[in-house]
């Protein structure tokens, strides 16, 4: 790649500079893959073009045309065998599955957090602490709790 070029007014631009510095400055636009090669002969490392068909960014990195996925994206998840948790991926959808029982045990404290799913708000998944459940029994609530675990 030649790399940046600041232009001014009255430059002129031969051939060369137009294939070394322009080309490789825009981001190019083509109906598909098959557009792209046969008009790109020589594609140079860092090189970005547009695909319309499948509306994706693709940048050459010296041997491939590879599509640009943006930052942000989850490249892997991994779960620790302790955490109760199964699953994870290295693309696409992610999932994963909780197993309490293979969680790591421990003792309750009064400021801990319990979550739970709220049968009368369609199941959301919400929080609430041990001490909280401790207070609706000494106002007087009864409560019928059982845990399901698996």
């Amino acid at each position: 790649m030649a790399g940046f070029k600041v232009w001014t007014t009255g430059d002129l631009v031969n051939a060369s500079d137009f294939n070394s510095y322009l080309q490789e400055q825009v981001i190019m636009r083509f109906a598909n893959a098959t557009a792209r090669d046969s008009a790109v002969s020589s594609a140079e490392e860092g090189m970005f073009c547009f695909l319309q068909d499948s509306n994706t960014l693709q940048f050459y990195d010296g041997s491939s045309w590879n599509s640009f996925i943006g930052e942000g994206d989850i490249t892997s998840i991994v779960t620790a065998s302790t955490s109760g948790l199964s699953g994870g991926t290295t693309s696409g959808v992610a999932t994963l599955s909780i197993a309490p029982a293979q969680a790591t045990s421990g003792t309750v404290a009064s400021t801990d957090i319990i979550l739970f799913g709220d049968a009368d708000d369609s199941n959301n998944l919400k929080r609430t602490t041990v001490a909280d459940i401790n207070n609706l029994v000494s106002a007087g609530v009864s409560l019928g709790l059982v845990l399901a675990l698996s």
